[in-house]
């Protein structure tokens, strides 16, 4: 009987880390676009190079957008990439090669990258690496608790 129980245990673990994180290691995004793409993007062809210490340690700290209801729907304007996280917590992001770190965005929530037709955001975690990238015009949910920065092109 415990043997069947720490099975179930780590059973339950592991679907659960799979689940918020993947199984590569990058943020989860449910698909919500008609064609079954999510417009994420997590292959080696869009990886880019962490970010470096003087990237994190100037990244700019804006002001976040607003946090409202955690239900009101994400209005992003052209030109932005924009983001709320499951705490209501938002962010709207329009310079091109400026490091944005995210206003504690938590859970999973919404992305929207509504800028000009294939521009390009990515998306850092805590330490700087790499986590996936987003082309225009594309929108999506995220689990946001493990991302911290953002270049909006």
């Amino acid at each position: 009987m415990a043997l069947r129980k720490l099975a179930a245990t780590l059973f339950a673990a592991a679907a659960i880390t799979t689940s918020t994180v993947g199984l590569n290691g990058t943020a989860a995004a449910h698909t919500d676009s008609a064609n079954g793409g999510t417009g994420i993007l997590t292959s080696e062809e869009a990886r880019q190079p962490s970010l470096t210490a003087a990237q994190m340690k100037n990244a700019v700290v804006p002001e976040a957008a607003g946090s409202g209801s955690v239900a009101a729907s994400l209005n992003c304007a052209y030109y932005y990439v924009c983001g709320k996280g499951g705490n209501g917590n938002r962010f709207d992001y329009t310079t091109c090669n400026t490091t944005y770190t995210l206003p504690n965005l938590v859970g999973w929530g919404s992305l929207h990258n509504n800028q000009t037709p294939g521009t390009r955001a990515h998306f850092y975690d805590a330490n700087g690496a790499w986590m996936f990238s987003i082309d225009a015009p594309n929108r999506n949910d995220v689990f946001w608790t493990p991302v911290w920065y953002v270049i909006a092109c």
